[in-house]
């Protein structure tokens, strides 16, 4: 009975296959599956070929690959907890849209397809089923979560501030956001559970806080802070305690991203370039999670920006 059982499933799951080919199905939902790397890939955006792409590299910036070729912008891109799904934002300002791709590029798939909204910064859940992302679809940018086909899209948050730059804690039972008080130029971070309850702020400098980042154990949050008259990256708990600098550049030092795998944070800085510093100046940078050993991984005359690491 177990054997027929057992062929019964596999010439159904054959059958799926056939028809997914005959379809030119693109983009393959294969099941989570948690890979342990010791050589992470991170993702970025960069205009070195003439417009906003995605690229990848290892992460001690070899082995560069486009992985995009749009005629529009492509903007922060985030890989799937197994590494096998990519989730980023393209279009134009006013029409953006989340999409996801396999981890090589292919199997383009639209999950939001909304016109005139901005949709952006997507983030995968921990278990990687679902997406997160900022939109404006309401009126002003609210945090959503959807399927990752699209299907069953949640708002999360109800408020009058621009909320922005989604993730989720490592065990999905929080999520760290960032939002301006009236000003772009004035934002802070908050956390919330993953229903959009139990909103709390974090941060509250009088200049911007912003972009978060969690590590690897959810215990500490990294995030862009220009508290002391400059971009910087800090570090604090989860809590918002103990709030620390880790970052001391001249220049713009920002967009943390801390690796689940490694505890390496990736960031973007200009810090190798003329004060003041300019947008196309930007490089990607990784540095240990206490802010030592920084080590620069691009080096290219038009900007590369918004780093995820693995």
């Amino acid at each position: 009975m177990t054997t027929v059982s057992t062929k019964k499933v596999f010439a159904f799951v054959v059958a799926i296959s056939i028809v997914s080919t005959a379809c030119e199905k693109k983009i393959d939902f294969l099941p989570f599956k948690k890979n342990e790397k010791q050589n992470p890939k991170i993702l970025f955006v960069s205009n070195r070929d003439g417009n906003d792409e995605i690229y990848s590299m290892n992460m001690d910036g070899a082995n560069i690959s486009r992985l995009t070729n749009n005629n529009v912008p492509d903007g922060r891109a985030a890989w799937s907890a197994n590494g096998q799904h990519i989730a980023f934002a393209s279009g134009t300002p006013g029409s953006r849209d989340i999409y996801i791709m396999n981890a090589n590029g292919s199997g383009l798939l639209n999950i939001t397809n909304s016109p005139n909204a901005d949709e952006d910064f997507p983030e995968w859940s921990p278990k990687g089923n679902q997406v997160i992302f900022s939109s404006n679809r309401d009126g002003n940018h609210e945090i959503y979560v959807s399927n990752m086909d699209g299907a069953n899209v949640k708002r999360l948050t109800v408020r009058p501030e621009e909320d922005k730059w989604p993730t989720w804690s490592p065990d999905g039972s929080m999520i760290a956001f960032q939002s301006n008080l009236g000003s772009p130029a004035l934002t802070d971070v908050f956390i919330m559970n993953v229903n959009g309850t139990g909103i709390t702020r974090l941060t509250e400098a009088n200049a911007f806080d912003q972009m978060p980042a969690w590590s690897p154990d959810g215990k500490k949050i990294a995030f862009m802070s220009a508290r002391d008259g400059n971009p910087e990256i800090y570090v604090m708990n989860n809590n918002g305690s103990n709030q620390t600098r880790l970052t001391n550049s001249l220049a713009v030092d920002g967009r943390p991203s801390w690796s689940r795998e490694t505890g390496w944070i990736v960031f973007t800085s200009a810090r190798d370039f003329d004060i003041p510093s300019t947008l196309p100046k930007f490089e990607i940078y990784k540095m240990k999670g206490d802010g030592s050993n920084p080590t620069r991984l691009t080096n290219n005359l038009i900007y590369d920006d918004y780093p995820f690491i693995e």
